[in-house]
């Protein structure tokens, strides 16, 4: 059965899928440009289901089919839509943020540029944190090993329809491992140690991240910041790339401030406090001023952010 969702306009599918398959680096995700299909597995209930998600229609109006598999009951269909609405931000009104910066000298050219994009977030907050955490201090290609190995370890690797996709290690079988197993696949001690750990928390109830979604970006900050492993720059890009919030500074991250000094052409490299002050005119749309300077440098944000 399909269902359709009518995202805001505008709603570029071709560049979000593009940003995908630029940093995919395992069979999580199929994204597709020839069929503009984005496919993955996704936890609904308490069971893995294939998302199958395509686009039609031109970029300023653009729907999204959502193809629910028949043996869904009414309850999972609806909270596959809200799952498919979160992942492609459709109910974020790009308008407002084009409208409020049309004139601006530096950031009016990405609009131009990334007319359209939007983010695509990952679909569960533990995973997300997860791939963050393996992220810290190493380069996107050997961050997407380490997480290809992870999912090797603790993941699943099944076939739908003849095509293969893997689901992410879950809170339990993470928390059931040891930390030398993640050791002898290249992870560092202390890597080990946060990525476990954390699985651990959740599994004894002791942090309810679901619970993360009914607050503040501030509140969130402060529930995650005494966790050992999770800093700033960490939670951050947990509410940019799996909450979707739109207004979130990562100030200290290296790609942004590469960004910044080219779009304003500065003749040196931004501190964090100087983003910071060139940011103050950014509110609401801190997170998507980010975005578009990360895709203007083809760049993935990469910052030191390690709290022992």
């Amino acid at each position: 059965m399909l269902k359709v969702i009518k995202p805001a306009s505008p709603f570029d599918f071709s560049k979000m899928l593009r940003r995908v398959k630029s940093h995919g680096k395992n069979n999580i995700v199929n994204a597709d440009l020839e069929s503009q299909s984005y496919k993955r597995m996704v936890h609904v209930g308490d069971r893995p289901v294939l998302l199958n998600v395509k686009a039609s229609g031109s970029v300023d109006e653009a729907e999204l089919l959502i193809d629910q598999p028949d043996d869904l009951n009414q309850e999972e269909k609806e909270e596959l839509n809200v799952i498919v609405t979160r992942m492609f931000s459709t109910d974020i009104d790009l308008k407002q943020f084009y409208s409020q910066f049309s004139g601006h000298r530096q950031i009016a050219p990405l609009i131009t540029s990334f007319y359209g994009l939007r983010l695509v977030t990952d679909p569960d907050l533990f995973e997300s944190m997860v791939k963050i955490i393996v992220g810290q201090q190493v380069n996107l290609t050997f961050a997407g090993v380490l997480i290809d190995r992870l999912i090797d370890l603790a993941g699943e690797h099944l076939e739908v329809n003849g095509e293969p996709f893997s689901i992410f290690p879950s809170v339990e079988k993470m928390a059931a491992l040891d930390y030398q197993e993640l050791r002898e696949l290249q992870f560092s001690q202390r890597k080990a140690e946060y990525i476990i750990d954390f699985a651990r928390m959740i599994a004894d109830g002791k942090l309810d991240v679901d619970a993360l979604w009914g607050m503040s970006d501030e509140e969130v900050m402060e529930m995650l910041l005494p966790i050992r492993g999770v800093g700033r720059w960490t939670i951050e890009c947990l509410l940019i790339f799996a909450m979707g919030r739109a207004n979130v500074l990562p100030a200290a991250d290296i790609g942004l401030r590469n960004g910044v000094r080219n779009a304003w052409g500065l003749d040196y490299q931004p501190t964090e406090e100087d983003v910071r002050r060139l940011a103050e005119d950014w509110h609401p749309w801190s997170t998507y001023i980010t975005y578009y300077l990360w895709e203007s440098l083809a760049a993935e944000p990469v910052v030191k952010d390690l709290q022992i």
